[in-house]
């Protein structure tokens, strides 16, 4: 998960390079020469900045972790684009001060230096992508719309079910479960757009469809697009001539199923390594 991943980088990078500024105090207050000696100045120049850098973009990570949890959060693959960035410039910043600092040459840095400028671009492509991809103002009206199977919201649906349902639980899809989806209805709920919202119908014949992994980004949980999105398909499963809507509900969903008019039948079962009850609907 995301958010999740920066703020765990966040708050691990923020211990690390505060115990380095503990370190880089000690050196100070021991008159360690191979710090303080007029010849390692750089040395002691370049690893205040390590410091100082990478105790910044600590806490930036801990901000984009926090952006990407709330409902100002970039779309998908802005999102994905700019973690890969942000990590690089962590890595390479800081990490190019520490090094330059640690093997001079006469009155010069070392050639680890070098990564510095490339993490500075790296670091000014993150914060540009993370920019453009903010919502222009307050989040745009809900729409509801079905997807093409292998089109671009396709992708956007598979990426949202992955973050919301599985990646939680440390699973993975098998690989011919993407497959298996081709024949399905997939439906999905859009601010701007910016996929919210995604669920899938499975005809299991007999007049009965199956509601399948309904996923609400979680910034958007209790907004009740995920009310609007349950709703939208009991319509599109009319129009289809279905007559009743099957599901199985995790059991911490089953109250907000059941406020929806949806009732349990059977006895629970285990499904993706947690319980599950079957719930149904006339429609």
């Amino acid at each position: 998960m995301l958010p999740l991943r920066h703020l765990r980088i966040g708050f691990w990078g923020l211990l690390v390079f505060l115990t380095f500024g503990v370190v880089l105090e000690a050196l100070h207050g021991f008159k360690i020469g191979l710090y303080l000696d007029v010849e390692n100045e750089p040395r002691r120049l370049a690893w205040r900045l390590a410091h100082a850098h990478g105790t910044l973009l600590s806490l930036l990570h801990v901000v984009f972790g926090l952006l990407l949890g709330s409902r100002y959060a970039p779309p998908a693959a802005a999102a994905a684009r700019a973690s890969r960035l942000l990590v690089a410039a962590t890595l390479l910043l800081p990490g190019g001060f520490l090094l330059g600092g640690l093997f001079l040459h006469g009155g010069d840095p070392g050639l680890g230096i070098l990564l510095v400028p490339l993490g500075a671009l790296t670091l000014f492509a993150a914060v540009f992508v993370i920019a453009r991809g903010l919502p222009a103002g307050a989040p745009a009206k809900v729409t509801l719309r079905e997807l093409a199977f292998a089109s671009p919201e396709y992708e956007d649906s598979w990426q949202l079910r992955l973050r919301v349902l599985r990646e939680p639980l440390g699973l993975r899809p098998g690989p011919h479960e993407r497959d298996e989806e081709s024949g399905l209805v997939h439906l999905g709920a859009f601010e701007g757009e910016r996929l919210v919202a995604t669920l899938m119908l499975h005809d299991v014949g007999g007049g009965r469809v199956r509601m399948r992994q309904v996923a609400v980004a979680f910034e958007r949980q209790r907004s009740g697009v995920g009310t609007k999105l349950v709703r939208f398909s009991e319509e599109v499963a009319r129009r289809r001539g279905f007559r009743e809507m099957v599901l199985h509900a995790r059991e911490t969903a089953v109250p907000f199923y059941e406020r929806l008019g949806y009732q349990t039948y059977g006895e629970p079962f285990v499904e993706v390594t947690i319980p599950h009850i079957a719930m149904r609907m006339t429609l």
